[in-house]
């Protein structure tokens, strides 16, 4: 049993147990400046839950929402299916190739389970964004949050950590990469990062 088969299993419930708090998703996707034409790369899109404010900031651009579970996306496309301008589509950013360029890309909620963490945000800047493009990592509830509750919800993603913003942001940055902003406290924690 991995992450894929967890996600798998929880899919029908995701929705009922997680909280959409819209005042903290508009203020983090705030921090990349998100243009009415841009193409834009979701990944770890879920159900969709950044759907609707994707499509309300990009209402003339492209949304790609990727995922590895394909139940969750299952219910994202019943959930979408009048919305012309997204295309959802079963891929790992970690392991498959992926051959678009995005303006934006924006990693919702999903960063801590990405396994080879610094290499695939690596991959992502280098392979598919836009020169002046951003990339933000954002989360609506604060790391100590977060880490407890991987820690007890399920062995599959029990190890599923964030680390200090700032420490993180180091670590991108030794990596030759260009960390914009990073931001964490009792309630958000995101990294925006730019080519």
């Amino acid at each position: 049993m991995n992450q894929v088969d967890f996600f798998n299993c929880i899919a029908r419930d995701w929705d009922n147990i997680t909280k959409v708090d819209e005042t903290k998703i508009n203020y983090l996707l705030s921090q990349i400046d998100i243009k009415e034409d841009d193409c834009i790369l979701d990944v770890g899109t879920g159900t969709g839950v950044l759907i609707p404010f994707l499509t309300k900031l990009s209402p003339k651009g492209k949304i790609k929402a990727v995922d590895i579970s394909c139940n969750m996306l299952e219910v994202a496309k019943e959930k979408f299916k009048d919305i012309d301008n997204v295309e959802f589509s079963l891929l790992n950013v970690e392991t498959d190739n992926l051959d678009e360029k995005f303006n934006k890309i924006v990693l919702y909620s999903m960063f801590p389970h990405l396994e080879n963490k610094t290499n695939t945000i690596k991959k992502l800047v280098q392979n598919n964004l836009l020169d002046f493009g951003k990339l933000i990592i954002a989360h609506s509830n604060s790391r100590e949050y977060l880490n407890n509750m991987h820690k007890n919800t399920d062995e599959r993603v029990s190890e599923s950590r964030l680390i200090d913003v700032n420490e993180q942001k180091k670590i991108f940055e030794d990596a030759g990469l260009k960390v914009e902003k990073a931001f964490e406290d009792d309630n958000i924690y995101y990294l925006v990062l730019n080519k």
